[in-house]
């Protein structure tokens, strides 16, 4: 079970309801089977408690217990492995939000095929180990440079300052609602400019993701909490124009500077990204 909440959203019945069918279930086998009762015992895990993925603290305690788990019984002489698994494509975790794999993406893995799965599966019962990442990886140079590069804004690809003011509005309102469109799955036509962007379902895991995609699209690093200071289509790319060519006269009012009381939130949105 999985609930998307960051820590400035989180509350105690929603990390329990997380957590604890994990820990009890565990539990339970651990209570029956105890240590040399079985041949063999294989946690179902998961990678987000090694790797992290944003929103997801709760699952990845979760998953740690039973790493935990695995590593106390193993050290009591059972063979007992936590199977850390990234998301299997088009199951789970695999089949939601495009920040999962995103977030695989950062650390030069990606989603994993039932047929792999499995042959990495008949591969780990070869060895004595007590836990084990069951993540297809890049080179460690790929997987660095990867996750480098996802926290790099990419250089503008237009020359806004060529653009009159209608043409760059125009132009940032069809890139945003483009991304928008992508994370939310929705048909590009549903995304109204003047919507908040609540209403269409996004939620502060999802607006990670789609900040660092606006980012790539502008050129610019921007705060994490621009997505709720700016809540709509319009209001967004207003404030991009501002900040892209501020000598134009493109409407609205001159916000470019965050409230002193968003700082700490985008702290904490930026510690929870690099982690």
């Amino acid at each position: 079970m999985t609930e998307a909440q960051l820590l400035t959203e989180i509350e105690a019945d929603r990390v329990h309801r997380t957590v604890w069918p994990k820990i009890a279930g565990a539990r339970v086998l651990d209570a029956l089977f105890p240590p040399g009762s079985l041949d063999f015992l294989y946690l179902a895990a998961s990678a987000g408690a090694v790797f992290g993925i944003p929103g997801q603290g709760a699952y990845a305690a979760g998953n740690a217990y039973l790493d935990a788990l695995a590593r106390s019984r193993h050290a009591r002489g059972d063979n007992t492995v936590s199977l850390d698994w990234v998301a299997w494509r088009g199951l789970g975790f695999g089949g939601e939000a495009q920040v999962v794999e995103a977030e695989l993406e950062r650390v030069g893995s990606r989603p994993v095929g039932a047929s792999e799965a499995f042959a990495a599966w008949d591969h780990v019962t070869r060895f004595d180990v007590d836990q084990v990442v069951m993540a297809p990886m890049q080179s460690a140079e790929d997987a660095a440079a990867v996750a480098s590069d996802a926290h790099r804004p990419a250089a503008p690809t237009r020359n806004w300052s060529a653009m009159s003011a209608e043409e760059l509005l125009a132009e940032l309102r069809t890139g945003l609602r483009g991304i928008l469109a992508t994370e939310l799955r929705l048909p590009e036509d549903d995304v109204a400019t003047d919507r908040p962007f609540a209403e269409m379902g996004l939620n502060s895991v999802m607006a990670m993701s789609i900040r660092r995609e606006i980012e790539r699209l502008v050129g610019l690093e921007l705060s994490a909490t621009m997505l709720f200071n700016h809540p709509t289509v319009d209001s967004f790319a207003t404030y991009l124009a501002q900040q892209l060519v501020p000598d134009m006269d493109v409407g609205g009012d001159d916000e470019g500077a965050d409230d002193e009381g968003d700082s700490l939130l985008d702290s904490l949105f930026d510690s929870v990204e690099s982690n």
